[in-house]
């Protein structure tokens, strides 16, 4: 199998440079075959130009000199999104799920191999999730509500230079719509299965004809996939809520000035978690036979490899509370002032506020006792200011330049109950942990044009991270006298492009990647609170082509890249002789090396039919990782793990097919993504490996004029593979599955 995966590596690397190389040398006879078809063919109109704004500029998607995918306004219409995971489908190399480690979602995503899978706010994230130029600077609340998202652009590779630090892996850019001065909006209604109802709406018009406003809101309740054998009930139910209102005046022609205000509240059941403990876990590699308590001892055991205690991955046997006693509340407050200084330059200031609340009592052992479960209160706040001067126009230089501003704080107030040390008694531990964050930076990204054939990118990002931690734990006690630590980076970026005529562009790109270091906030020794753990680079080095043909009715972009790793971030549990029995560590343990192969394909073959197609291969590896990974003060070689979360290959294919039908329009819109097999633990526990997974989504709708009425179906080959792992070396282990097969009908209103 290794051989014939080799293989087909090496003829997928073959065939792409090989279109890298002859496509120029072959372009007159592309473009007389072109002229042939067109000849021949009755015309079909071509693919729609998408802008995009991910460089912090408005520009054609074919232009930008790095691997990005895209969906428009028109796309999004016709999908039936929940949140920022639906959006994983667009991009190959791209993983986004639901920890299920904590209320309101918290995002587990992961591009081109580098990923993180942890609720702790302390764990910056590896992706940038971006939302109306803000980004957000924790997992937790990071599974963005598809509400009235007008454009996604998933951006891959490091984005160090205008997003800074923690965009190590890429950045998923999200952008809502603006306020019209026309009356206009959209009312779309939903009920699909587990008795999910969605309700959502935008209303937009002018107040005077230099101001207008939108308004938004969304209400969601489900009884969940899960079912709580024990107590006999649904135990994943939720209820979501939000409004938004966003302001935007112009009072003169050269000024713009937005005001938006986002609130949401989500109620539910903890989500529930399998115990998939086995009396001894195969771990590592080799693989060396580690002991699980609570299995070995206390016989709350996983009947076979991979099989959750209670048998099926959709029931649950948990003994933790289910009245809706979770909650995540959020406000976000985002205000813009724009300020055109001439005809091509303009500078602009963005302040973003975000601020969460949340609380939750889980039980992370999955089984019917009380053995490892946490009440875990938090609240994170953070404010963010951006001036930014950018410069167009048709000169030779596009340069957008500009100061950052970062300030975030946390603080949790983490209950443990412990049941397993002390024979019928719950050991009550309490844990405070508080730290703050702030960021300082200077960025710039230019394009210099030689001519109409040579662009030059430059760019580079002085990050200065200034971090600190408390702790209030029963064996120790700082939380007055937080400890503080310091990092400094500079992040660049250089990339030229060759473009012979307006419909290729070939590029070569270098850029790194920095996520800051910071402090363990799951410690259980004081020696763990206070030793810091430093930053985390990433080289990226790529050559790509971007291109269309057949008058603009296939475009075909492709990339290799190669990502040099250093001072890996390494987040695990251990056991630990106080405290749980057991905390996390983080450490810069290892060094990497990713190598891969992009591909994104778009379509029209006849006149109404559109086709997609990307393809993403990775062979990511560790070069030396040599740590003490269970705590018992010997460090191993680790260096045969394979990467978390990081399938060799991965491929989607879509269509979308429009055509009349009485006095209205038929659109059927597909997708089937698969993801080869993967590790989902550190130690790469074969009881959480997943094996390739078929994900297939359909729809169907009828639209006429404003009403489109639609039936979908969501994983209709009902994979169930996890969507989180994790292993608590000593004690158990535990999954969560994806969303079974989800079938659903919605009304949507537009005017």
């Amino acid at each position: 199998m290794a051989k014939m995966l080799n293989a087909q590596l090496i003829a997928g690397l073959k065939l792409s440079a090989a279109m890298l190389a002859i496509v120029p040398a072959g372009m007159a006879k592309a473009q007389n075959v072109q002229s042939e078809m067109q000849a021949a063919e009755p015309a079909v109109s071509g693919l729609d130009e998408i802008v995009v704004t991910a460089r912090k500029r408005a520009e054609n998607l074919q232009d930008v000199s790095t691997s990005i995918s895209a969906l428009s306004a028109a796309e999004l219409a016709v999908r039936f999104d929940s949140d920022v995971r639906d959006f994983a489908n667009v991009a190959p190399n791209v993983l986004i799920d639901d920890t299920q480690q904590g209320p309101g979602g918290v995002a587990s995503a992961t591009i081109r191999g580098i990923g993180v899978a942890d609720v702790e706010k302390a764990i910056d994230p590896t992706v940038g999730v971006v939302l109306d130029d803000i980004y957000f600077g924790t997992s937790s609340g990071g599974l963005i509500r598809a509400i009235d998202i007008d454009r996604v652009e998933v951006l891959r590779g490091p984005q160090g230079t205008l997003f800074g630090r923690n965009a190590i892996a890429g950045v998923i850019n999200l952008a809502r719509s603006r306020p019209t001065q026309e009356l206009s909006g959209k009312v779309r209604a939903t009920y699909a299965s587990f008795n999910s109802f969605d309700l959502e709406g935008l209303l937009s018009f002018g107040l005077t004809d230099w101001a207008s406003v939108k308004f938004t809101g969304a209400y969601r309740t489900t009884d969940g996939y899960i079912f709580n054998t024990l107590q006999n009930q649904d135990a994943q139910r939720s209820d979501f809520s939000a409004f938004g209102v966003q302001l935007l005046l112009t009072p003169a022609p050269n000024l713009e000035i937005s005001l938006s205000f986002d609130d949401q509240n989500t109620r539910q059941d903890p989500p529930q978690l399998s115990n998939l403990a086995q009396a001894t876990s195969l771990l590592g590699s080799p693989p060396i036979a580690r002991p699980n308590l609570f299995c070995a001892t206390l016989l709350q055991c996983s009947p076979a490899l991979g099989v959750p205690q209670q048998g099926d991955r959709y029931e649950s046997v948990s003994n933790g509370p289910l009245g809706k006693n979770a909650f995540f509340d959020s406000n976000l407050l985002i205000g813009k002032v724009r300020y055109d200084i001439s005809d091509d330059l303009e500078v602009q200031y963005i302040y973003g506020r975000y601020l969460t609340d949340e609380g939750i009592t889980q039980d992370f052992d999955g089984t019917p006792l009380t053995l490892f479960h946490t009440d875990r209160p938090a609240v994170y706040e953070q404010d963010t200011h951006e001036l930014r001067f950018t410069k167009g126009g048709d000169g030779p230089i596009n340069l957008v330049a500009g100061l950052y501003y970062w300030d975030s704080s946390y603080q949790i107030d983490l209950v443990s109950y412990i049941g397993f040390v002390v024979p019928d008694t719950v050991l009550v531990i309490p844990q405070t942990v508080r730290q703050t964050n702030k960021s300082y930076a200077a960025f710039f990204d230019m394009d210099y044009r030689f001519n109409d054939y040579f662009k030059l990118t430059l760019g580079g990002r002085h990050t200065r991270d200034e971090k600190t931690q408390a702790v209030q734990d029963l064996g120790f006690d700082f939380l007055n006298t937080p400890i503080e630590e310091t990092w400094e980076r500079f992040t660049p970026k250089v990339a030229l492009s060759y473009e012979p005529n307006e419909d290729l562009l070939f590029y070569g790109l270098y850029s790194r990647g920095y996520r800051t270091g910071g402090f363990t906030g799951r410690p259980a020794t004081e020696n763990a609170a206070r030793t810091p753990f430093n930053p985390e680079l990433v080289d990226n080095f790529e050559i790509g082509m971007k291109s269309e043909f057949f008058d603009r009715r296939l475009r075909f972009n492709a990339s290799v890249f190669h990502l040099i790793y250093d001072d890996k971030q390494e987040e695990f549990s251990v056991p630990a002789p106080v405290g749980t029995g057991q905390e996390t560590r983080i450490l810069n343990a290892a060094s990497a090396k990713v190598t891969g192969v992009e591909i994104d394909v778009t379509a029209i073959p006849a006149d109404g039919l559109t086709l997609t197609g990307t393809l993403g291969y990775l062979d990511a590896r560790y070069d030396e990782f040599f740590a003490d990974v269970d705590s018992d003060g010997i460090e191993t070689d680790n260096t045969g793990l394979e990467f978390r979360r990081a399938p060799k290959w991965n491929w989607t294919v879509g269509a979308n097919y429009e055509f009349a039908a009485g006095p209205g329009d038929v659109i059927l819109n597909g997708t089937w993504r698969y993801l080869g097999e993967h590790q989902m633990t550190f130690l790469n526990n074969p009881a959480l490996a997943n094996d390739g997974q078929h994900l297939v989504d359909l729809s169907a709708s009828y639209k006429i004029d404003g009403t489109m009425v639609s039936a979908f179906v969501r994983n209709l080959l009902e994979e169930d593979g996890w969507t989180i792992g994790f292993d608590i070396q000593g004690l158990w282990s535990y999954g969560a599955p994806r969303p079974p097969r989800m079938f659903g009908v919605a009304v949507t209103q537009s005017f």
